[in-house]
Order: structure tokens, then sequence, then C-alpha cells
């Protein structure tokens, strides 16, 4: 009577490795065997670990050179080895996952996560560095927000974390002048900035971008050296264009100058490049904002889309500093149309908040037919913030709820937009 041997098909890989980093965590509290002391850390925070070199270097190509005869060194037969730049509670972790895989970060703070990400970096645990940027930007992306300028400091000094450097650019491309209306813009270093010029993406007219790129160069220099105080090219000495030349060298080429008109810059210049992304008709809000909007009207919280994912044009049918603000007036712009979002800002907070209804205004008020489920209320928070967007599902789809908290707050302006689908979304 023969027997069928048992097939790797039927065999859980997941219970095993389970099985396996319990038996390895054990291993790394026990100690036992162990015949390296590793110690971390600067005064007062130092402390030493005991481990098992030959698990180190088998996971590290740092630890397999540093750990290797030539270079470990050795007290009482044990190998002794300093690691001062980096922290306990950092090395901690790292050494848990190179025992078990596991990457214990529950609760850990922005800050600490961009020190594992360098520590990680340099002891080369590359799969290490790409999980802590999706951690980041997965889990921590409020902490990113609120630290936008540090971090994007931070991932550009190391090509190793491009995965956190195309979120940053992501994140400038859907609203560019959150950060070139900034002081940190005329700080930003040239590699970030060439970065961003390569990107079709980005969202801005090119003679806009042009002004900026020149403001930016003549910031780097000091009035001292620049021989002017003056922005405007035509008031510079000639002296000063060579200087002008060399802090833009490396970004003219990326400058779309064929997207100018003869009168915006008087000679064309080819250009490899396909046309940026047109910039929103708005005064309050960019395609960040947009890809949100777009995301609650499909209702795809978990997923939300990208700012080169909307699937809708956003056609701007009024803007109250231009046609007023009366019933009147929306309804001259807004009568019949149907699926339609407002957007209001307060003046004395900046908050942005609005509405989508996919009813039609009617043709007597200035509010949008009577009942929906495809309509919700919304904020953005302050200014074109979108770190703690609020969104609430509503029944009534008439603007008069939105309109009449709008005027008691004090509305500085209005914006009504169209809302149609792209044709290469369209069935």
């Amino acid at each position: 009577m023969s027997t069928t041997p048992p097939t790797t098909e039927k065999m859980s890989p997941t219970n095993s490795w389970h099985t396996f980093a319990q038996n390895f965590a054990r291993l790394l509290e026990d100690t036992e065997g162990h015949d390296l002391i590793i110690t971390v850390g600067r005064e007062p925070l130092v402390k030493s670990f005991k481990a098992h070199s030959v698990i180190l270097r088998a996971h590290s190509p740092y630890f397999h050179r540093a750990l290797s005869k030539e270079w470990a060194r050795t007290e009482d037969g044990q190998i002794v080895f300093y690691k001062p730049n980096v922290s306990p509670s950092v090395f901690k972790v790292i050494l848990k996952y190179l025992y078990t895989g596991i990457i214990d970060v529950e609760n850990k703070e922005g800050e600490f996560l961009l020190s594992l990400l360098t520590a990680a970096d340099e002891l080369i645990l590359p799969e290490l560095v790409f999980e802590i940027q999706e951690f980041l930007i997965s889990i921590q992306s409020t902490w990113i927000q609120e630290n936008f300028y540090h971090v994007l400091d931070f991932v550009f000094t190391n090509d190793n974390y491009s995965t956190l450097q195309t979120y940053c650019l992501d994140a400038i491309c859907a609203d560019p002048h959150m950060l070139l209306n900034s002081d940190y813009f005329y700080c930003l270093d040239s590699k970030v900035l060439r970065s961003l010029l390569m990107r079709d993406d980005l969202a801005i007219e090119e003679v806009d971008l042009w002004n900026y790129l020149i403001k930016w160069a003549f910031v780097q220099h000091p009035p001292s050296i620049a021989a002017t105080d003056s922005e405007d090219p035509k008031k510079w000495p000639p002296e000063y264009f060579a200087v002008f030349k060399k802090s833009v060298d490396e970004c003219i080429p990326f400058i779309r100058f064929t997207a100018m008109t003869p009168e915006q810059f008087r000679e064309e210049e080819p250009n490899p490049f396909a046309p940026r992304l047109k910039p929103m008709d708005s005064n309050l809000i960019a395609y960040k904002h947009a890809a949100l909007i777009s995301s609650w009207i499909d209702r795809r919280e978990e997923t939300p889309y990208s700012h080169t994912e909307i699937p809708y044009d956003f056609t701007l049918l009024m803007r109250g500093s231009k046609d007023g603000y009366t019933q009147q007036a929306l309804q001259k712009q807004c009568g019949g149309q149907a699926k339609t979002v407002m957007i209001m800002k307060i003046k004395s907070t900046e908050e942005i908040f609005g509405m989508y209804t996919s009813g039609v205004w009617n043709n007597n008020t200035s509010s949008a037919s009577s009942k929906t489920h495809d309509s919700f209320m919304f904020s953005f928070g302050e200014g074109r913030d979108t770190r703690k967007p609020v969104v609430s599902r509503v029944r009534a789809a008439g603007y008069e709820l939105a309109l009449n908290r709008g005027r008691q707050r004090g509305m500085e302006e209005l914006e009504i937009f169209k809302i149609t689908q792209k044709a290469m979304f369209m069935l």
C-alpha cells in the first residue's frame, strides 16, 4: 500500500513563519549562546545589547562586513561593537526586526520613524527602509503634513527615500502655491526644485513658474554679492547676470518656454517636455481639494484619488467677488445646473468649507432640488489645509443651509463649480 507524500500546496507558510518568528524572539530575549555585545547611543542615553553575530551578518550587509574576522574587535571571547549614532530605542526596533521580521513601531512618533529610517539605511536594510516609508505615508500622513518642510528637507538628503520623495512632490504638485508662496520656498534646495520642474503634473502656468524661479535665484545670493536689491531683471547690472546664470543653470533645461506666449518670453526654446497640468480656475481650492471632493462623490474614502486621478472636470460657474452674492446672481449663473459644488471661505478663520449636490438648481430659488442621497457638506479646515478634512452626508440637498452658515460666519468668497465626468473616464 503506497502513501501520497504531502504537497507544499497544503502547507501554511504564514503559520510556519509565525512560529519561526516566535522562536527567534525568544532567542533574542534569552540571549542564549550570544557572541556579540553592541553598545549604542551617546551619554546619557547609552545601552548595550547582547546578540548573535551570525543572525545580524545574515540579514545586514553592513554587519556582514563590520562583524567579519577582519574587522571585528573581541574582548573576553565576545565581539564588541559600538554604534554611537543610533539611539537605544531605535536599535531595539532594528534588532527585533533582524531576528523576527517584525517592525514594532506602533504608537511611535514621526520623528522617531525618521531616525529609524536613517539607521535602517545606514545598516543597509532596503526592505525595512521601504516599509518605514510606507508606514509613514499610510499611518503618519497627518504628521507629515504638519511637519511638511522638515520632512521634505530630510527625504531629499538620500536617494533611497524615493517613496517619500514622490509623496512630497505629489503633495506640492497638487497645490504648488502652498510651497511657492511660503518663505520656505526661498530656502529650497536646488535638487528639490529640479525634481519639481521635471513633473508634468505641476499645476501652474509656465510663465508664473519662471517668475518664481527668478525670485528664488535672486534670494540665493545676498545683495552685497548680487550688487542689486531689485528682483526685476531689467534693473540688474550686467555683472549680476553671471551670478544669476550660475544659480539657474541646472533648472533652465526643465522650464518649458514653448508653453509661454511670445509676449511672456520673447524667444521660444526647444523643449522636450509636455505641457504641465493646467492650474484650477479657483481662488479657494487646488487639485488636492478637488481630488478629495471627487473621492467623496464616488464614495472612495478608503482609497481616495490622487490629484492626477481626478475623474471630473471642475468648471467654474460663478465667483462671488465677481458675480455677486445675491440669490438673483446665484440663479442667473447656476440655474438649471446639476451636479454642482459650492465652496466658501470664512474671512476671520480662513476656513474653506462647502457642499456638493447632484440635484438641479430650480428656476425659482437659489437652492438645489429637494432630496438626494448624493449630497454632502465638508470642511477642509483653515486656509488651504487638508490635514483634517471633515465630510458629512446629508439628505437635504439645498444649498440654503450652507449659504446661511457662510453668511452668519462672515463669508469672504464664494465659488460654485459644475462637476462633469472627464471623457477618458466615461464608459
